[in-house]
This record gives C-alpha cells, structure tokens and sequence, in this order.
C-alpha cells in the first residue's frame, strides 16, 4: 500500500523546516521508527523517524529545500507500488497553499491537505546598485532589523540613509507574514518584500517567493576571502540573536562568585559518594533554588503582557557543528540535584545526536552559557527570545582575595576559587532590583553548596 510522508509538525510555533539531509535513497528499505531524515526548524536540528515499514518508492524534494509543515515530501509503499502522474499532484499541492485535509493511512502527523494553486510569479524587482550613503546608526539598525539598505530611499540630508528610514522599512515588512528563511534572504539578496506576493498559507512569503526574485546588483565591495555559505542551524542562530538584541532590551549585571566550596562539595560527592555531578548542575540548581526565593523573576514577556510561569525550566547552550542548541531541563523545581544530573546528560546526549523532542528544547524560563572549559573569564550573553534572562559562566580561577577588617593589620589575603558570572534580563519583564536579588540568590546558594542537595 503506497502511502505518504509528511513534513510532521513538531512543536506548537514551527510552521516550516529545511530538508537537511535523507538518510535513505528511492528504493531503500526502511523501517518504522528507523531515521528517514533530518530537518532544520527555527529551533532546532531533528532526525525524523519513518511511521511506515516499505521500500522508499519516491523522494519529492532535493536536501536544501524548506517546505511548510505537513507538506508530502515522500512516498513509501511496497515494491510493487507505483506512484503514479496524479498522485505527485496532490502531493506537491501540499507545499502550495491547502485547501482542505485529506486523511492518509497512518498517524495524523501525516495528514496532508491537497488542492491548491501554483505559487504567482514574484512581482518585485531588486533596486538598482549604486554608492550608498548611510549614517552609522542606519548600517547597525538595519543589520540589526535586517534590512538591506540598497532598499531604501534616504531622507538625511543628500538623500542619506538614515535610522528612521531603516525603522519605517522594517515597521512596514513586520505587518506582513514572513518566514524566517525569507526575511534572510531577502536581506541577504537585497529583494524588496513589499512588493512580493506569498504563496504559503494564508499568503506567507516563503524563501521560494524571494529566490523566483532576481538578486539585486551588489553594494559595497564585501571583505576578501573564501565565502562559506551558512548551515541551517547557524542561520537559525543568527537569526534568533539578531532578533533578540533588536527587541529585547538587555541590561547585565556582573558579579565574582567564590566557587572553592562548591569545588570541594563536588569533588566529594564523586570520591565518597560516585555521585557525578558537573558544575552546570550545580549552576542549574542554583538557579531553581534563586527562582524560589525571587518568584517574579520566574517570568515571560509576550504580546504585551508578563507571564507569570508556575515551573521551572532551564535551558544549557550546547555547541554542535554547524552553531548550538539548547535543550531544556524541565520541572527543575520538582528535581533533585541528582535529578538534575541525570536529565542534564540526557538532554545533551539527544542534542548531540540531533534526537531532541520539542518538549526538550521549548519552554525555557532561562539559559546557561559556560565557556569557562575554554579560559574566558567573561561571557557577555544575548537572551535567548522568549525566556527572561541568560546566565554567562566564566572559568573558576585562583584569585587572591583579601579578607578581614577595616584595619590594615586585620587584613589577611587568601587564595580562592572564583569564577565571574553576568546575567543579562529583559528589561520588560524585570527590574536591576529583581534582577539583582535573583543574581544574589544565585551566589548564596553556589557559595553554600550544601544548600544544592
């Protein structure tokens, strides 16, 4: 019986993703529950495992393409199956606009929608190529928004770009609905999406519909040296960080922690007790233990409004090949140290294996970044966009600390491990007091680590 795959919707925002790479040819066999392939979303790099056993009779898009979700992009049947003229039909009018939900043989991720038009012709055309004038502040902000600047027409004085126009552009491009992917390419193509008409759902503009655009003539000479082209994960890095440090409004504290107790508390757990646990637990910990005490820090900005969350989810910046995840502990606040430990080797273990489900890499209230394994001392993060804070974790290092008195001859100075800690929040959500009483809690648990089990 020849059925169909569709691209599975694989958490509540992810609208679309990018055929990374196919773990199986046209003619191989596959088994349920075997990887099929591996995709990109907005979030995340996952495999997605076959819902059939079969022959894998055809393949309908090359590794690269980005499709809607619950497109068909494959057909698995037994070996006399054929997948006949009208059959690729309605399966292509999948990625195309649905007009309606056919049922397939299997699980309901594989439900496909199958009447639809083509994809109009694009409408826009690229602006012409010239010398560019554009303020400082007008290069960061469109950079920041992307918005290519050879868009534009200036305002400043000699027809300079300057950052109004940039804001009045993106203001423009934000009421309309736009992938991701789309917004970067067209920023990186130099396509006007004001004139472009979408052939996703509802009218979405899709890569598609700024690729069909020829790219616009280049602008200033790009820096010399070998061009390599994004992975998808990078792209969706740097994405999401552009769109954090355009919306969010930062601010960071900074604060030395003495880790020489929670050094000792460590090694001992391990020579006494086998128990292994990782400074990052101990930081996971920490945080949950903070969250307790400064509940309105437990918080998420959205649509106007604060979320006041009722669990406590943790996220740790994992770094692949090709960018970084991070997945999420969740109900931390229900865990115990030992707990924590457990679920933090398994989160990163389906990371590296590109095995997370979207329960493990959603939902996050903040994020762990440590680089101390690589001698910074300083980690200045960038929120990751729907949390509230992000925790940037420098080495522990020996450092002379003076302890004592007032007085000269009551000072003494000791040796200790400190490691330096900035947490970056979101303004909108927090306050520097809350901010700062959380950071505090922080330190008061790391420097009694008696109080983590």
């Amino acid at each position: 019986m020849l059925r169909e795959v569709a691209l599975p919707k694989l958490g509540q925002t992810m609208e679309e993703a990018t055929i990374q790479t196919w773990h199986r040819k046209e003619g191989d066999a596959v088994q349920k529950g075997e990887v099929l392939l591996e995709i990109n979303t907005d979030k995340a790099a996952l495999e997605v495992e076959s819902y059939y056993n079969g022959i894998v009779k055809k393949l309908l898009y090359p590794e690269g393409t980005t499709l809607p979700v619950n497109a068909v992009i494959a057909f698995i049947g037994d070996p006399d199956d054929v997948v006949t003229d009208e059959a690729m039909r309605k399966a292509l009018a999948t990625a195309a606009k649905p007009a309606g939900v056919a049922a397939a043989a299997g699980p309901a991720a594989t439900q496909t929608a199958v009447a639809a038009p083509a994809p109009p012709a694009a409408e826009a055309a690229p602006m012409p190529a010239g010398r560019l004038f554009a303020s400082p502040r007008a290069r960061r902000t469109a950079r920041e928004r992307r918005v290519a600047l050879r868009l534009l027409q200036g305002t400043g004085p000699n027809g300079r770009v300057v950052e109004h126009d940039v804001l009045a552009y993106a203001e423009q491009v934000s009421r309309l609905r736009v992938s991701a992917t789309a917004l970067e390419v067209a920023f990186e193509r130099g396509v006007d999406l004001l004139r472009l008409k979408g052939s996703g759902l509802d009218g979405r503009i899709m890569r598609e519909d700024v690729e069909a655009v020829p790219a616009a003539a280049p602008g200033p000479a790009a820096p010399r040296g070998r061009r390599v082209l994004l992975t998808a994960m990078r792209r969706i890095v740097a994405q999401r960080m552009a769109l954090s440090k355009s919306t969010i409004p930062h601010f960071s504290l900074t604060m030395d922690v003495d880790m020489t107790e929670a050094v000792r508390f460590r090694r001992d757990l391990a020579s006494s007790q086998g128990r292994k646990v990782s400074f990052n637990d101990l930081l996971i910990r920490a945080c949950t233990l903070a969250f307790a005490k400064i509940p309105e820090m437990n918080a998420a900005w959205a649509d106007g409004a604060v979320i006041l969350r009722d669990e406590v989810n943790i996220g740790l910046a994992v770094g692949l090949e090709g960018g970084l995840i991070v997945p999420v502990v969740r109900n931390c606040e229900r865990k115990t140290l030992d707990q924590i430990a457990e679920a933090t080797v398994a989160v990163i273990e389906k990371a590296r294996n590109k095995r997370l489900t979207p329960d493990e890499y959603e939902g996050g209230c903040m994020t762990i970044s440590n680089l101390g394994m690589y001698g910074v001392d300083t980690v200045v993060p960038i929120i990751n966009p729907g949390e509230v804070a992000i925790l940037g974790v420098g080495r522990i290092a020996s450092r002379a600390v003076v302890r004592g008195g007032s007085a000269l001859s009551e000072v003494s100075i000791v040796i200790r491990q400190i490691t330096t800690l900035v947490i970056a929040c979101d303004h909108r959500v927090v306050d520097g007091v809350i901010g700062a009483r959380f950071f505090q809690a922080i330190k008061e648990a790391l420097e009694s680590p008696q109080s983590l089990t």
